[in-house]
């Protein structure tokens, strides 16, 4: 069995699964690498934990991979690979002890977790991390200082200057996308502010949404963001509710256009009111994904984005 056999969805894994990587997989892990404990005991402690951390930095800057706590490593010998597969404790919240112990890795790196019993203990199971390749490579670990990368037999190797250097120049060209994209985002919030505050005025004026760009610029960054969660599915429903705004003022601003299906024609009477309830929905689409974004790449600018006031300022 390769990569390319096991279920698409970490969420699918069974017991099964995890027979068949320890069989195919016992000497040379690969993009596998087993964990006796997710919490060891004794004075080796420090450093297996500090061993968890160089495993899960080095996969987040390489390929990926997953990690399984409960499964005893190559090093051990064993008579049968059936052996192998100890399992831990199932006890506590698991996800939240394993990212207690990467939180030195600096950026964070995302993650998802499956706890899959044992079918003979139920006390007992395999615990499996995946790690993504991540688009905000290279991590490092404090308080060391060091980036690792992932080598021949799944081991963490510390990476060379050049590495390192080639992985910031191109997570520096991904990260201004994002900021390019969350600019256009606060630019909607500014646009909004000064649409609400023209009142009945506003289908008088020809304000407008620019979403020409948008979806091509999520496509470009979307892999920066957590699997996990729903901020890919708020960021998407942004163009579609400031289209729909977009419509309704150029059903208002000219009275041949017929009006979209399904919206209530009383609006295209003039119900301003009308214009101002999806603004107000835009806006809290805008802001909830602006607090999102806020929280995985820290905050935008010190001086804050440039507004259509500024704009309007610089053009004299």
């Amino acid at each position: 069995m390769d990569n390319t056999e096991l279920p698409i969805q970490l969420e699918e894994w069974d017991w099964e699964t995890v027979i068949n990587i320890v069989k195919m997989h016992e000497f040379e892990p690969g993009h596998y690498d087993y964990k006796d404990v997710l919490h060891p005991t004794g004075q080796k402690e420090p450093e297996y934990n500090d061993s968890i951390r160089r495993t899960a930095c080095s996969m987040a800057n390489t390929d990926g991979g997953y990690i399984l706590f409960g499964v005893l490593d190559r090093k051990k010998s064993v008579s049968a690979f059936e052996a192998r597969i100890k399992g831990i404790p199932i006890q506590g919240d698991l996800r939240k002890e394993f990212g207690d112990k990467i939180s030195v890795l600096q950026p964070e790196i995302f993650f998802n977790t499956i706890l899959i019993r044992d079918p003979n203990d139920a006390a007992k199971g395999v615990f499996v991390v995946y790690i993504p390749q991540s688009q905000r490579r290279p991590h490092m670990m404090l308080p060391h200082c060091v980036y690792y990368r992932r080598g021949e037999g799944g081991q963490a190797f510390p990476m060379n200057h050049y590495e390192v250097r080639e992985q910031m120049i191109n997570t520096e060209e991904r990260l201004q996308r994002v900021t390019l994209f969350r600019l256009k985002i606060a630019q909607y919030l500014s646009l909004i502010s000064m649409m609400l505050s023209e009142g009945s005025n506003v289908v008088r004026m020809l304000y407008r949404f620019d979403t020409s760009g948008y979806d091509a610029l999520l496509a470009d960054i979307c892999s920066l963001f957590p699997s996990s969660g729903n901020l890919l599915s708020l960021l998407l429903q942004i163009p579609l509710q400031a289209n729909m705004i977009n419509n309704y003022l150029d059903q208002t601003s000219n009275s041949s256009m017929p009006p979209p299906m399904n919206v209530d024609p009383s609006f295209y009477m003039g119900d301003v009111n009308g214009i101002s309830t999806n603004l107000d929905g835009l806006q809290k689409y805008c802001m909830m994904c602006q607090k999102r974004l806020d929280k995985l790449f820290g905050p935008l600018e010190a001086n804050g984005p440039v507004t259509l006031n500024d704009m309007l300022d610089l053009a004299g």
